[in-house]
């Protein structure tokens, strides 16, 4: 026989060997067995009843967990057993040694599985429970959905796997990975730890503290107080009533309807805020910032932020940026502007309060509101100032520093203040 007649025969035992094994093949990743033929799924239950208690705790992992407030005087708790394996008569034998363990402490019950017990786990547990609705509820569960609804209090840890929680009377904790977290009617405070897992927090009514990465947040009515600190998070906030502390980076940051003081700091984050009745305070850098419908004061700080700004009515605005432009269209309120390596738009609703702009490196424009007077003065050092209202100024001066003073009067401090250097300033008149 052939060198490579030999080598082909061997080669075919080997696959024949193979094939035959195969059925029998697994690996284990985190004590969970994974077959490439698991065979038949088969599902078993057991149930019992338990007296209430003032909290219900349960432990457990690769199956779901579903747990409701009923208006029940017993807990009622059944523990689904599915077995993967080559026929029922196999699938049974597994599910009579799988058992449902309870233990009773002052503070409650404490229920799980044997499962542990198990070398080979090729099965999944999964608990359902009907507690009475003032039940304090805590839940530990890994690849495997946890549902609770309608008890007085949630505390859920679930890693790789959903958590949708509603109905609570009373506080939310939750620690999550992995897979979408969804909490909705909650009366109580709200904390919530996630990792790549998306964030739906909707008709919340105590305060909020949020702690999330790398996945989108979406706030919808929210009652109270929060506190987010997110990274590569999204985040969409809407109808927000309550003082808001947002911090992220690197994704877009949008907040609508908002009541109450709310405080943004940004890392790389386009930012949107519209319709806030209220104090906003912004830091961000390399990315622009939109404001539309604000009533508030108003405060803008950062590097290379491009603002642009509509209808805003506040006692006082500040916008400090640099390299990029300014566009503030129909304001009120005492503007106090610093700008550097970037042009800038002014179109104030009214002159009844002061405003100072201070520019270097700054092409300065000026829409001035018709039928209006009021103390100003303009400065360009190095530039131009370029006058187009059809009254004309009281005094221009030029040495290096161009100076145009108008509507003084007999004061002797204006309270349009207009400076740049190497830049020009445009004064217009409005339509």
């Amino acid at each position: 026989m052939k060198a490579k007649e030999v080598i082909l025969l061997i080669l075919i035992i080997l696959l024949g060997v193979g094939f035959h094994y195969l059925k029998d093949f697994r690996t284990s990743v985190d004590s969970w067995d994974f077959h490439l033929f698991r065979g038949h799924p088969f599902v078993f239950e057991e149930s019992l009843q338990l007296k209430p208690a003032v909290t219900v705790e349960i432990l457990n992992t690769h199956g779901r967990v579903e747990v409701e407030g009923a208006e029940v005087e017993k807990i009622s708790v059944t523990l689904e057993k599915k077995v993967w394996a080559r026929n029922e008569e196999e699938a049974k034998k597994i599910a009579d040694r799988l058992k449902l363990l309870t233990t009773e402490s002052p503070n409650g019950w404490l229920i799980s599985s044997n499962r542990e017990t198990f070398r080979k786990k090729s099965f999944e547990t999964s608990f359902r429970l009907t507690v009475p609705r003032e039940t304090a509820v805590k839940i530990k569960n890994s690849f495997g959905l946890v549902r609770v609804s309608k008890v007085k209090e949630a505390r859920v840890e679930n890693k790789h796997d959903q958590v949708d929680i509603f109905e609570i009377s009373g506080p939310v904790k939750v620690i999550n990975a992995f897979d979408e977290v969804s909490l909705m009617d909650i009366s109580g405070a709200c904390e919530v730890e996630t990792r790549h897992a998306a964030l739906l927090l909707s008709r919340i009514s105590g305060p909020v503290r949020v702690d999330c990465a790398h996945e989108e947040v979406e706030l919808f009515d929210l009652r109270n107080s929060i506190s987010l600190e997110s990274r590569h998070s999204k985040i969409n906030g809407v109808k927000i009533t309550g003082s808001a502390e947002i911090s992220g980076s690197y994704e877009p940051m949008s907040f609508s309807e908002v009541t109450g003081s709310l405080t943004i700091k940004g890392h790389h984050s386009p930012i949107t805020v519209d319709n806030l009745k209220g104090e906003l305070r912004i830091e961000n850098i390399y990315e622009p910032v939109k404001l539309f419908d604000l009533q508030g004061n108003v405060t803008v700080e950062g590097k290379s932020l491009d603002i642009k700004a509509r209808r805003i009515r506040a006692e006082k605005i500040y916008l400090r940026t640099s390299y990029e432009d300014v566009r503030l269209e129909d304001f009120s309120g005492e503007l106090h502007l610093e700008l550097a390596h970037g042009d800038a738009f002014l179109a104030p609703a009214t002159l009844s309060y002061p405003i100072e702009v201070k520019g270097r490196y700054a092409d300065l424009n000026f829409l001035w509101p018709s039928g209006e007077i009021c103390p100003f003065q303009a400065q360009s050092k190095g530039g131009e100032i370029k006058w187009e209202l059809p009254r004309p100024y009281d005094e221009k001066k030029t040495n290096g520093t161009t100076i145009i003073r108008a509507f003084m009067g007999s004061k002797s401090t204006p309270r349009l203040n207009l400076y740049t250097t190497y830049g020009k300033i445009k004064v217009m008149a409005k339509d």
